[in-house]
C-alpha cells in the first residue's frame, strides 16, 4: 500500500461481483464446458445492434458499442459448439445440475430463494455473445457472511451463461472463440459493505472459499472473476471488471481510490480550443506514424488546452499518468491508436522543429499544452472530442478492465435498467430445494482435519484445498496413521523437490506402495526411498526394501556397536539407518540401540 487513508473518512463504498463458471455441461444446451485453444473447424460473421429493453430506451453502453460499427467473426467446432451458440437454434431447458449448484450455493449464503426463477436477457453487443445479449437469472436475495471486519450483505445470487473467448481485437473487427460460451456461471453480488481494500480481499476469499467447498466449480485462472464497485466522496460509481488475481484486488481498490482523488482536484474550469487541422503543415515529417496517416489520405489534428503544461505526466495512481487515461479514453471512443501530447514530444520521430510549427499555428504559450491525433479525419475529430469531454470531466461514472499491474482502463459507460428484457425463449422455473444438502465448508474441513486426526495447519490446508481423498485413504488403510498419510501426500513431494529437484505424483502410486507398508513388506522409512526411485524414473525393485527380522536387525546392531564402541548412540543410529536405509523401522532401531547400549 502507498500513503495511510482513512476509508471511513473519505466515504468508500465498495462491494464486488463474483463470477464463478460451474463444472458442468453447458447451461442451455448439452455441449461440453471445455475452453478450446486449438484449430477451430468453422467461422461464422456477425454484425450486432442496440435494440431497446423494458424502459423503451437503448441502454448508453450498448449505444456506445453499437457506434464502434465493429463486426464480429466467431471460431467453432463440431463436437464443443452448437446452433444455440450459434443463436441460430433457442435455448434448451436449463441445466438442472448448474442450477442445483446455485441453489445450495445460495443456501449457503443464507439467502432466500425466489419464488420463480424468470431469464432475462442482457444486452451487451460488444461481440462477446453471439445474441446480442446475455442470458441471466435472479436465483436468491438476502444473503450474509461474516468475514473479520463485520457482516457483509449478498442481495442477489444469479445464475447466467458464460460469454465467448476474446481471440483478437482488431480496428474494425473482433474475433472470438466460441467454445467458453454458454458455460454455466454463478454470480454473487454483495453490499457496498466493505470497508477497506484489504476488506475487499478477504471478502473475495471467502465467497471464492464457499464456492469451492460445493466441489462443483471449475478451478484455474479465467474460471473465476471478480468485478469491483467502487466510490468516494466526491467522487463516483466505478465497475472494475475482470479482476483475476486475488493478490493485487487490494491494490486495485486503493488505486481506484487515489485515482478518483487525484482527478477530483483537476479544475473544471480548463479551456480547451477548438479542432484545428494540421495535416498540410506536417505533409513533409519524418514521423513514421504520422507518414502512415497521411500517406491514407488521413488526416492530424490537434488542440491547445490552456494552462496544461505537465498536467499529462501527473500520476493520477501508482502506474497510470493522466495521459495515458486521455489517450485510453480516445482509443475506446473513437478506436484510434492513440495520441501525442505536448510532455513526450519531440519523440516518435516528430521534430523540435515541427513541435515549434504546431505550437505556434495553436497559438501555444509558455504554460500551455497540446495534443495532436493521426487517422481518419472523422475518427480524429471523434477522438479529440472525446478528450476534450474528458478534460472537462475526469471522473465519469464508467466500467473500466482491470490491468495486470492493479490499474484500471476505460472500457465503457455505465450500463443502465434500460440493458435488460425478458428471455422469451425460455420457461420459468419454479425451484425445489427439498433434495438439496449442504457440503461442509473448506475451512470448516480443516479445522476438523486439524482436530480428528492430528494434522498441522500445513498440511490439512492443502490436503483440503486441493480436493484430496485423504479420507478414504485413511479408511483404506487402517493400520497406517492419519499422520503418515498425511506427510505422505504433501512433504513427500515437498521434500522431493527439495533434495533432488523432481517432482512425483505421490496419488498415482498410493494404492501400489501402501498395501505393501500395511502388511508389513516394507517400513515406513523405505516408502520415501521408493518414491525417490520414482521421481528418479528408476525401476522399483521392492526386494531391496524388504524388511530385515529382528533377529537380523539384532545381530546387526550388536555387530555395529562392537566395532564402534567409541561413538555416542546418536552416532551409531546414523551408522545403523545409513546401512540399511529404508529396510529398518527407525522406532525399533532406536529400542535396540538403546538396550544395548545399557
Amino acid at each position: 500500500m502507498t500513503e495511510k487513508i482513512d476509508y471511513e473518512k473519505i466515504g468508500l463504498m465498495c462491494g464486488i461481483e463474483v463470477h464463478q463458471q460451474i463444472d458442468t455441461n453447458k447451461l442451455f444446451c448439452s455441449c461440453p464446458s471445455i475452453v478450446r485453444d486449438d484449430k477451430h473447424e468453422y467461422e461464422v460473421k456477425r454484425n450486432l445492434r442496440a435494440v431497446v429493453g423494458e424502459t423503451g430506451e437503448i441502454d448508453v453502453a450498448a449505444a456506445h458499442e453499437q457506434s464502434k460499427e465493429k463486426h464480429f467473426l466467431y471460431y467453432g467446432y463440431k463436437d464443443s459448439t452448437c446452433l444455440v451458440e450459434l443463436d441460430e437454434e433457442p435455448p434448451h431447458v436449463m441445466n438442472k445440475e448448474a442450477l442445483d449448484i446455485v441453489l445450495q450455493t445460495s443456501l449457503m449464503l443464507n439467502a432466500k430463494i425466489v419464488d420463480e426463477i424468470q431469464v432475462m436477457r442482457k444486452t451487451v453487443i460488444d461481440g462477446s455473445n453471439t445474441t446480442g445479449f446475455q442470458r441471466t437469472a435472479l436465483v436468491a436475495r438476502g444473503g450474509i457472511i461474516e468475514t473479520k471486519s463485520g457482516k457483509v450483505g449478498i442481495p442477489t445470487i444469479s445464475i447466467e451463461e458464460e460469454s465467448c473467448k476474446i481471440v483478437k481485437r482488431e480496428k474494425e473487427f473482433d474475433i472470438y472463440n466460441l467454445s467458453r460460451l454458454g458455460i454455466p456461471l454463478i454470480e454473487i453480488g454483495t453490499s457496498p459493505d466493505i470497508k477497506t481494500p484489504v476488506h475487499a480481499r478477504e471478502v473475495a476469499e471467502k465467497l471464492g472459499m464457499i464456492l469451492r467447498s460445493t466441489g462443483k466449480v471449475k478451478r484455474g485462472i479465467g474460471t473465476i472473476r471478480q468485478d469491483v464497485n467502487i466510490s468516494i466522496k466526491n467522487g463516483v460509481r466505478v465497475e472494475i471488471k475482470g479482476a483475476q488475481d486475488l493478490k493485487s484486488l487490494a491494490k486495485l481498490v486503493e488505486n481506484e481510490v487515489v485515482r478518483q482523488q487525484s482527478l477530483h482536484t483537476l479544475s473544471k474550469n480548463i479551456h480547451v480550443s477548438k479542432v484545428h487541422d494540421l495535416t498540410k503543415m506536417l505533409e513533409k515529417t519524418s514521423s513514421k506514424v504520422l507518414r502512415k496517416t497521411l500517406d491514407n489520405s488521413g488526416a492530424v489534428l490537434g488542440i491547445k488546452i490552456e494552462g496544461f503544461s505537465g498536467k499529462f505526466k501527473w500520476e493520477i495512481c501508482e502506474g497510470k499518468r493522466f495521459g495515458t487515461e486521455l489517450s485510453d479514453y480516445a482509443k475506446a471512443i473513437a478506436n484510434v491508436g492513440g495520441l501525442f501530447h505536448t510532455d513526450e514530444l519531440p519523440n516518435y520521430g516528430i521534430s523540435e522543429d515541427e513541435v515549434e510549427s504546431i505550437k505556434k499555428e495553436l497559438h501555444v504559450k509558455e504554460n500551455d499544452a497540446f495534443i495532436i491525433i493521426a487517422d481518419n479525419k472523422k475518427v480524429a475529430e471523434k477522438a479529440l472530442e472525446a478528450v476534450t469531454f474528458r478534460i472537462h470531466n475526469p471522473l465519469i461514472k464508467e466500467v473500466r478492465k482491470a490491468n495486470e499491474d492493479a490499474t484500471t482502463t476505460f472500457l465503457r459507460p455505465m450500463p443502465g435498467a434500460a440493458r435488460m428484457y425478458p428471455e422469451t425463449d425460455t420457461v420459468p422455473i419454479v425451484p425445489d430445494v427439498k433434495h438439496i444438502k449442504l457440503p461442509e465448508l473448506i475451512e470448516d474441513k480443516i479445522k476438523r482435519f486439524e482436530k480428528e486426526y492430528g494434522l498441522s495447519s500445513d498440511i490439512a490446508t492443502p490436503i483440503v484445498k486441493e480436493g484430496m481423498e485423504f479420507e478414504a485413504i485413511v479408511r483404506k488403510y487402517k493400520k497406517i496413521t492419519p499422520l503418515f498419510i498425511g506427510n505422505l501426500l504433501i512433504n513427500t513431494p515437498r521434500e522431493i523437490k527439495r533434495r533432488y529437484l523432481k517432482d512425483v505424483d505421490v496419488m498415482i502410486h498410493i494404492d501400489e506402495i501402501l498395501p505393501k507398508l500395511e502388511n508389513g513388506e516394507i517400513t515406513n522409512e523405505a516408502v520415501f526411498e521408493i518414491f525417490v526411485d520414482i521421481a528418479n524414473g528408476n525401476r522399483i525393485d521392492y526386494s531391496k526394501y524388504s524388511q530385515l527380522n529382528e533377529k537380523e536387525i539384532d545381530k546387526e546392531i550388536e555387530n555395529i556397536i562392537s566395532d564402534n564402541k567409541d561413538k555416542s548412540s546418536g552416532a551409531i543410529m546414523g551408522i545403523v539407518m545409513n546401512k540399511f536405509r529404508g529396510k529398518i523401522d527407525g522406532k525399533k532401531v532406536s529400542e535396540i540401540v538403546n538396550r544395548h547400549l545399557k
